[in-house]
Parts: structure tokens; C-alpha cells; sequence
């Protein structure tokens, strides 16, 4: 599940743009966040296991596309904050969060609140990578809201307004980062160092260095073929001369990786293979942050540079299910600032 692509061709113009594959319909909303809010790392309510949490206040306000909702708890899945950071989760098959000392660890961070937790108090992608080369933060798995009992198992990609980009992945406790601004495309499996072997094979292909190149690439749902399909637009494609532009490439070469509606739809054992259910795409400079869901031929966005704050928490509801589990689309399209309600903080501390 998941394509995540990062625009950072011409460094004015950076976009980033990631579909939310899913074998379960996932109700989804935008939540906006003020700076300043008191925040803790897991849902739990008991005393010994609260104390062992991670707590933060937010140092800066964020938009966030949450999954979930109040009964079944809150995912923060994707997002960006006010100083154009912007923070990806992805499924990984192989994250593993428990290593030896996890049970007494403190600093717990659930992954369900990883992104939160980065957006909230990070600028730049070199921070985000400091903080977690340390092994002062221990995450701690959970559940994906919505669906079945399933793993969170997940990655996270992050970007930032001067065009860097890491992929931190989990294996065993230990965080396995790489970081590089050449690092504009991820899915899901294999690890990313083994990902980035196997795209040295088809840059080759692709490159004058081959003799007779080939510019054939793989046309499948796997997650090594959306990752080098993924690899082989952003390649070839000229340096955005505006913003809408780049967006417009984001979008583009994201969707090309989108597997639709109905594929696979009955084998719920492959999360590597699920179908679409929305796409986002952020603008690092000016803080738009664009929500199209695949069922919907409308597009929203938030425009995060301008939002009026009339509560330190808002929520809008994108997708929500009835009582069938089957999706209800939100009709809003266009600037939805205005369509924001105020709400409770999931993650309130």
C-alpha cells in the first residue's frame, strides 16, 4: 500500500504528493492544530503505562489527515506543519517495533501518533533524523483503526521546505534511516537500501551509460513496480517553472502508482496490494495541503498559511462510513478553511 512522491526538481516549487492504499475503507478527516497543545504518545488510560509515555507540547501548528474516529481511535497518517515540513506514513512489511528493553522503555510513542509527533515539533528533515538516531524514543505498535485488528506496521517519509528528504524504518527496536535529497520515491517493500539496489539496475537502463538504453518499466501493483515506476516519471520529467506545475507532476506521476478501486479487492491477507482511497499533495512554501478522494472527482484543500484559528483544535470529515461500512463521500470541494468545526484533540495529553 502507498506510493509517496517527492518533487524536489526545482527547489522553489517543492510538492509532496503520497496515495493512501488500503484494503479497508478508512474514515477519514482533516484535523488543523494549533501550536502550544500539551500532547501524549499512547491512548492508554492507565496510570503505569501513561507514565512511561512520550509527552510533548507543539511547537508549531499543523494540518493532519487523520484516519479513524472517536470510537475506533485516531491514526495521524499524513500531514504537513507551518514551516512546510511534511510527514508521510507508509506500510512496511518488515517494521518491527519491540527490541529487548521495550516493556520498561520510557519516551513510548505509539505509531499511530509518529507523524503527529514529528510535525509538532520539527523544522527540518535534519532535526527529525537527529532525534530519532538517537534511540532515546521507543515506538510502540498498534492497531490501524477500522480495520480488522491490522498491524500498523509502517515506515515514515519526511520532507522539508529546503528539499531534503529520510525514509526512518523499524527493524527490532532500532531505527534503519536513510537520508538524501535524491530520495523522492517510497513504497513499501523491500527495506529502502534494498529498494535503492534495485533502481541502481534501472537508472542504468535508463541511462546514457547503457549502451542501448531502455525506457521500459514495470506495469504491475507490487510495490517494487510502483516504486520504479514511480522512479522512472520523476526522472524524466523537466524542472517545474511554477508551483502549479509541480504540482501537477506530483500529482501525476502519484497516480500512475494508484492501484484502483476493486483490484484485489477480496484477498485482505496482501496490504502491499490495496486499492486507492485518497491521495494528498502538500506545497512545502506556500502550506497548501490538497485531499482528493479517489471516489470523488472533487478536490479540496487547506490552506494552512491563512487559517483562522477560532478553536486550537478543528476537524473536517472527509470520508465516513454508515452502517454498512460502506463509504459516504463529503461533497465540499475547493478551499475548505471555512468548513473546519472545533473539536477535541485526540492525542491531548
Amino acid at each position: 500500500m502507498c506510493t509517496r512522491v517527492f518533487n524536489n526538481i526545482n527547489f522553489q516549487y517543492l510538492t509532496t504528493a503520497r496515495n493512501m492504499d488500503w484494503m479497508f475503507v478508512l474514515p477519514t478527516s482533516l484535523f488543523v492544530f494549533e501550536k502550544g497543545l500539551k500532547k501524549i504518545g499512547i491512548s492508554s488510560t492507565k496510570p503505569e503505562e501513561r507514565a512511561k509515555a512520550l509527552k510533548w507540547q507543539s511547537s508549531y501548528r499543523s494540518v493532519v489527515a487523520m484516519v479513524g474516529d472517536d470510537c475506533n481511535g485516531w491514526a495521524s497518517s499524513d500531514g504537513m506543519n507551518e514551516m512546510g515540513l511534511v510527514a508521510n506514513a507508509l506500510y512496511d512489511t518488515n517494521a518491527s517495533y519491540e527490541g529487548p528493553n521495550s516493556g520498561c522503555a520510557t519516551n513510548q510513542l505509539s505509531v499511530l501518533r509518529w507523524v503527529q509527533y514529528v510535525l509538532d515539533n520539527f523544522v527540518f528533515v535534519k532535526d527529525v533524523v537527529k532525534a530519532f538516531s538517537t534511540g532515546d524514543i521507543q515506538l510502540i505498535g498498534d492497531k490501524v483503526p477500522n480495520s480488522e485488528d491490522k498491524s500498523a506496521s509502517i515506515h515514515l517519509c519526511v520532507s522539508d521546505a529546503t528539499g531534503n528528504s529520510a525514509i526512518i524504518e523499524v527493524y527490532k527496536g532500532r531505527f534503519d534511516i536513510h537520508e538524501n535529497p535524491k530520495f523522492k520515491i517510497v513504497t513499501n517493500d523491500p527495506n529502502y537500501g534494498a529498494q535503492l539496489k534495485l533502481d541502481d539496475y534501472w537508472q542504468w537502463q535508463w541511462s546514457t551509460e547503457n549502451p542501448h538504453p531502455s525506457h521500459t518499466i514495470p506495469g504491475g501493483a507490487y510495490s517494487a513496480d510502483r516504486f520504479e515506476r514511480a522512479n522512472f516519471y520523476i526522472s524524466h520529467v523537466d524542472s517545474p517553472e511554477t508551483e502549479s506545475e509541480s504540482i501537477a507532476q506530483a500529482r501525476t506521476v502519484a497516480a500512475n502508482a494508484s492501484v484502483p478501486i476493486g483490484y484485489n479487492f477480496t484477498d485482505t491477507k496482501s496490504p502491499n496490494i490495496s486499492n486507492t482511497l485518497w491521495t494528498t499533495i502538500a506545497t512545502h512554501k506556500t502550506l497548501k495541503y490538497f485531499f482528493q478522494n479517489i471516489r470523488t472527482p472533487n478536490i479540496v484543500w487547506t490552506d494552512l498559511s491563512c487559517f483562522a484559528f477560532s478553536s486550537s483544535s478543528s476537524k473536517v470529515d472527509l470520508i465516513t462510513l454508515d452502517d454498512k461500512s460502506k463509504a459516504t463521500e463529503s461533497p465540499l470541494q475547493g478551499n475548505i478553511n471555512d468548513a473546519f468545526e472545533p473539536t477535541r484533540d485526540p492525542y491531548k495529553a
